[in-house]
């Protein structure tokens, strides 16, 4: 899957027409794509909402376990790699990583290590993961309190 950086700007607009705690970026761009006809429209049902074997697993899915975990398991705060751990662990059960997600990286953490990464980066920037915290350390702000409490799994 390729890496797109945007514009500040251009990423504070995909986030007005995102649906909270459901549309990654990409599908915000797909549907404006679908949209304008350049895209044919495929019904979220047919995308599925568990993993396929060969498919990367959304990162907005990765965001609502980490809002989820981290409030339920971890009363708001706790160390990285006991929050990616326990993530994993839980999406697993679920049925929501699948191979694709197991992959290594060059950093040799999984592709589902780094994107829950990346979805705490998501998480800060919308202000419900503490720029404040001592490194290492994720914790919720009241706004990734209130966030998490509205959290519904797939």
């Amino acid at each position: 899957m390729p890496t797109i950086r945007l514009e500040q700007d251009v990423f504070e607009g995909l986030q007005k027409l995102a649906k909270p705690f459901v549309d990654s970026p990409s599908m915000v761009v797909r549907r404006l794509l679908e949209e304008r006809g350049v895209l044919s429209k495929v019904p979220e049902a047919a995308r599925g909402a568990r993993a396929a074997p060969d498919a990367l697993t959304p990162q907005a899915t990765y965001e609502k376990y980490l809002l989820l975990i981290l409030l339920k398991e971890f009363d708001g705060q706790g160390h990285k790699r006991d929050v990616t751990h326990a993530i994993v662990k839980r999406m697993m059960k679920d049925g929501h990583i699948g191979a694709a997600d197991q992959e290594l990286v060059s950093t040799g953490e999984t592709k589902g290590e780094n994107t829950i990464t990346w979805a705490r980066n998501a998480l800060k920037q919308r202000g419900y993961i503490s720029r404040a915290a001592r490194r290492g350390i994720w914790e919720l702000t009241a706004e990734g309190k209130s966030a998490a409490g509205k959290v519904v799994l797939p």
